[in-house]
């Protein structure tokens, strides 16, 4: 009986302690990567989001536990010299607050990010989706096809898949001790174990260290982490749903896939770009954080999907020619 209540002592010793360090971390976190842009509030919901920038529009959205930073340490300042570049903090992530629990759902999100687009103005936007942004930019794209001027995926985990939450991340999902972990263990472990995925993601590159220190300070937060498993758990089942539209889908997607990707594949990538009516595959030699990596490849994806856009959307020379006739013969 004394071992129990002296590891009991020792494990609410040990509580406290990471409680204190969470803490610590999270102010530090805030601290070096605050709210940077405004905010829009879309059904009840505030969205965050990083704005700068002139001429088409182009959304980024990022991945699963990421944010606006993901793309402000590594693609934004690139893109904006020649667009206007709008990166959305996802519903529960960065300084977006969350959706209720039971509308944790891409096709939410997707919802709430094309309000946000018109109560901004953005005419035909341009989507662009990192991993799991990449299956938030195909529900966007499915439910307003006349409202997009086409999708870029990076790395997208955009085909059904397998669930396999790691440990943590099950003890996570369960309300009664997320609370208590989330505030406690999971943040100081979660900056060890981070370390490992970024370098999984950014393989075979190095981890650039500005995308390393934006994306774990802004992903091991406690709220990040309590909401995220459960978005995880809903979208594996969703993108079953939207996977059988692909085929009809009146959206060119230019399917951007790291040759070397060991976190979504580039088999994923060529199945995808298989069933979409209307797409092309990018495939350089990188991993799947393309956007950290090979920014300037990520930059000229998206701006050929862009110039491609703009000569879908010109008339035709013979329509003009009508016009210009009716017009003077008006007269």
């Amino acid at each position: 009986m004394q071992w129990v209540e002296a590891g009991a002592a020792l494990f609410g010793l040990l509580l406290a302690g990471s409680a204190l360090l969470t803490v610590r971390l999270v102010r530090r976190a805030e601290a070096d990567y605050p709210p940077a842009g405004p905010s829009i509030e879309v059904d009840g919901v505030r969205l965050h989001y990083l704005d700068k920038g002139q001429g088409r529009p182009v959304i980024l959205i990022h991945g699963f536990r990421g944010s606006a930073y993901d793309f402000e340490v590594s693609i934004s300042k690139r893109l904006a010299r020649h667009c206007r570049v709008i990166a959305f903090d996802r519903p529960g992530h960065g300084y977006s607050a969350s959706l209720p629990d039971d509308q944790h759902s891409l096709f939410v999100e997707a919802r709430q990010l094309h309000a946000a687009a018109l109560l901004l103005g953005l005419e035909r936007p341009l989507l662009v989706g990192y991993s799991l942004g990449g299956a938030v930019a195909m529900a966007y794209a499915d439910a307003y096809p006349d409202d997009v001027a086409g999708v870029v995926t990076i790395a997208g985990h955009v085909m059904p898949y397998q669930l396999h939450l790691g440990p943590l991340a099950f003890f996570a999902k369960r309300p009664w001790i997320a609370g208590v972990l989330s505030n406690t263990l999971l943040v100081p472990v979660g900056r060890v174990l981070g370390r490992g995925i970024l370098k999984r993601a950014c393989f075979p590159q190095p981890v650039p260290s500005s995308y390393s220190r934006a994306a774990l300070s802004m992903a091991l937060r406690p709220r990040t982490i309590r909401y995220a498993p459960a978005e995880l758990r809903r979208s594996a089942g969703e993108l079953r749903e939207l996977a059988q539209r692909y085929s009809s889908l009146p959206v060119h997607v230019t399917v951007l896939s790291g040759r070397q990707d060991a976190v979504s594949g580039i088999n994923e990538a060529r199945y995808f770009h298989g069933r979409l009516a209307s797409s092309t595959l990018v495939v350089p030699d990188g991993g799947h954080a393309l956007h950290a990596t090979h920014p300037d490849v990520v930059v000229a994806a998206v701006r050929g999907a862009s110039d491609s856009a703009s000569k879908r959307e010109e008339p035709p020379i013979a329509a003009v020619r009508v016009a210009r006739d009716g017009a003077s013969g008006s007269g």
